[in-house]
């Protein structure tokens, strides 16, 4: 039995199959994901686990090279969860409309859905490569 890292078996897989460039979403409990995207469903009640619970547990396990956040993000608590957690640049985007956060979930390898109900806590990655 494993005694760190990721317990959970479906996110474990998922993180194992991502290479460079691979996007995936972190997500709060209301995101809607597209059809065919896979979802790791995280959530147990509202507030559990909570965004950044989730960012901690991939820091050690994952290189990225950017993140992309709604514009309605930018200085709240979750912008700040990101920026304190991962040292990569953000870009952002309106949260809705034809180039929106939401239309740029499509065609991302997996979404993992949180307990968050912090409003916008929601973060697309692109992964690098170690070296």
């Amino acid at each position: 039995m494993l005694t760190h890292g990721i317990l959970n078996a479906q996110m474990a897989a998922a993180v194992a199959r991502l290479r460079h460039k691979d996007r995936f979403v972190i997500s709060d409990a209301g995101l809607p994901v597209p059809d065919g995207v896979e979802v790791i469903d995280l959530a147990l009640a509202f507030g559990v686990p909570r965004f950044c619970q989730v960012l901690d547990v991939l820091k050690p396990e994952l290189v990225l090279e950017t993140g992309l956040m709604a514009d309605e993000a930018r200085g709240t608590e979750a912008e700040s969860w990101v920026k304190d957690r991962f040292d990569i640049p953000l870009t952002y985007c309106p949260h809705d409309g034809e180039n929106g956060f939401k239309a740029r979930v499509k065609g991302v390898r997996f979404v993992i859905r949180t307990g968050e109900t912090t409003s916008y806590s929601n973060v697309i990655f692109r992964c690098g490569v170690p070296f």
